[in-house]
């Protein structure tokens, strides 16, 4: 649908497919540092209760200032938006949200987040891919696993970027798929109720398959009526450059 035309915007985070620019870059990597309040090379661009979104005078970068003046998170103007408005609230997830986990950089793992910290999501019992592998809901506890931090597919007008639950990161995870490779179609998103319904409907199934039919594809299936996987996607791409080479 979308050809990439002027390449990408390292300094902004843009990409540029048609006529439509992406931020591509989303959650960038981050330290919590404290900041001045007054520092000349950023301005305020929206505020939330006491929390701030500053932008860079030189740039598009923007930035999450929390009350005690520490960067909480830094990266483009939209998700940055986005990720204030959640921290703020002291409440990250929301129903209906696309979530997804890394294991140790092997591979993610994906959700829908119902509310009250529940999940539903296509894993096995006390494991991802151990025994009978169903679509069932489950505690956010099961989803997460041992892992301390999670991120939200958050979709941008259709475009997927992701929005992730810690304030202080040092570089993406191996399979941060959805910054470039997803962006370069635009999706339908179906609302929070209508997302946790067509989870809901395919509660039991048994048909789980790592290619074709993963969690990865249950999830954005439920969210954008597409079922697509980015890391089935980037592997396969992988395999074809090694047998065009």
């Amino acid at each position: 649908m979308y050809e990439l035309m002027n390449g990408m915007d390292g300094l902004n985070g843009l990409m540029k497919f048609g006529n439509h620019w992406v931020e591509a870059v989303g959650d960038c990597p981050n330290l919590e540092i404290h900041v001045s309040p007054d520092d000349p090379f950023w301005k305020t661009i929206s505020r939330n209760n006491s929390w701030k979104c500053q932008q860079s005078i030189f740039s598009r970068r923007v930035r999450v200032i929390s009350p005690s003046n520490v960067q909480m998170a830094n990266g483009s103007r939209r998700a940055m938006l986005e990720k204030m408005g959640r921290l703020a609230d002291g409440e990250f997830l929301r129903r209906g949200d696309m979530i997804g986990v890394s294991r140790n950089g092997l591979y993610e793992h994906y959700a829908i987040y119902i509310g009250k910290g529940r999940v539903i999501h296509y894993c096995g019992a006390g494991a991802d891919f151990g025994g009978e592998v169903t679509i069932h809901e489950a505690p956010f506890s099961e989803f997460l696993k041992d892992s301390k931090t999670f991120f939200v597919v958050w979709f941008d007008e259709g475009w997927p970027v992701k929005i992730r639950s810690s304030t202080s990161f040092l570089q993406y995870a191996p399979l941060d798929v959805y910054d470039v490779m997803f962006q370069r179609k635009q999706r339908r998103v179906f609302t929070a109720e209508e997302t946790v319904q067509r989870a809901q409907s395919r509660l039991g199934e048994e048909n789980y398959n790592p290619v074709t039919n993963n969690c990865e594809h249950f999830a954005m299936w439920c969210r954008t009526g597409i079922a697509e996987s980015g890391q089935v996607k980037k592997i396969m791409k992988t395999i074809n450059l090694h047998r065009v080479s």
